[in-house]
């Protein structure tokens, strides 16, 4: 019952996302804020807010005002100290992809191989995001291990940085005898900002969880779920990169799971980067004969664009 009415919020969640376009203004501290441009003067602007209303801002605390083909927004209007830009309608499509590897031979044989795809996609009010992590190991005997993890999310930004987010993941991980788990959620998020030299957002809502341990057994729960993801350009075009997630179980406090992920991107040529990544995972109750630490450390190549 309970997963019927996760997967009934998230379909009507999808139906109703809206397409109303509006205008952005891009702040000096990355903030952008969506509305409409309604006066302006020599030194500040007037700006229609959709979530505060009129807002009177300084000149030189605003970076670019983004305005849309579609509207009837005059940007001449528009201080000519300012960058007005008219928003293209293309979807711009950004992302990485990451491989990394290792191979053993001698007194013992075994060969691993690790693929990371992150992609995403934002157009006005509606971001798109979807993962793939997949990892394969070979050892002696031709004994195989693969664990993989597919997700998809779509965000609508209804006020400014809040966004409803509605989230579907598939996988399975040998390691965790999960021979195949899926998860939707139904979360709130705040993106507290997203420019190109970092960005922070934060969610929380709740999420279904079904488990199809290789043992045959089966297991389900409804779940609260609270997750950062940060990422910072340091020094010398060096990128950082944080994620984590923490669930507990509704019905069990101490039935819970906690995820994070910590990565280095280190730029070689254009686009191209060593990647390390290092992804800690704990869960409290996992299945009969399986630790409850996993620790993986990843050194390979990662292209982004």
């Amino acid at each position: 019952m309970q997963f019927s009415l996760i997967i009934r919020s998230f379909i009507i969640a999808c139906m109703f996302l809206p397409h109303a376009l509006a205008d952005q203004i891009i702040l000096a501290n990355g903030d952008v804020l969506q509305g409409k441009v309604k006066a302006q003067s020599e030194s500040h602007i007037i700006w229609l807010s959709d979530s505060f209303g009129d807002l009177t801002i300084e000149l030189n605390q605003v970076r670019a005002i983004e305005i849309q083909e579609v509207a009837d927004t005059d940007p001449n209007i528009v201080s000519n100290q300012l960058p007005v830009k008219i928003k293209d309608e293309k979807q711009t499509l950004q992302g990485s992809v990451g491989l990394s590897g290792s191979f053993r031979s001698g007194n013992q044989d075994r060969e691993e191989w690790a693929i990371n795809v992150d992609l995403s996609k934002r157009h006005e009010t509606i971001r798109q995001r979807a993962g793939l992590d997949y990892q394969l190991r070979r050892e002696e005997n031709d004994v195989s291990k693969q664990n993989y993890d597919i997700t998809y999310a779509i965000d609508w930004f209804f006020k400014d940085e809040w966004f409803l987010s509605n989230n579907l993941s598939f996988g399975a991980n040998d390691d965790r005898a999960l021979d195949q788990f899926y998860s939707v959620s139904t979360l709130l998020g705040n993106q507290l900002w997203d420019t190109k030299t970092g960005a922070l957002s934060l969610e929380g809502g709740v999420t279904w969880i079904n488990e199809e341990l290789l043992s045959d057994v089966v297991e389900q729960r409804l779940t609260w779920n609270w997750s950062t993801n940060y990422r910072k350009r340091l020094f010398n075009n060096v990128d950082f990169s944080h994620r984590n997630q923490l669930l507990v179980a509704i019905d069990d406090s101490r039935n819970s799971q906690f995820n994070a992920d910590i990565g280095l991107d280190f730029p070689l040529i254009d686009d191209l980067f060593t990647k390390i990544s290092f992804m800690w995972n704990y869960d409290n109750q996992p299945a009969q004969g399986i630790e409850k630490i996993d620790r993986r450390l990843n050194i390979g190549l990662n292209f982004v664009w």
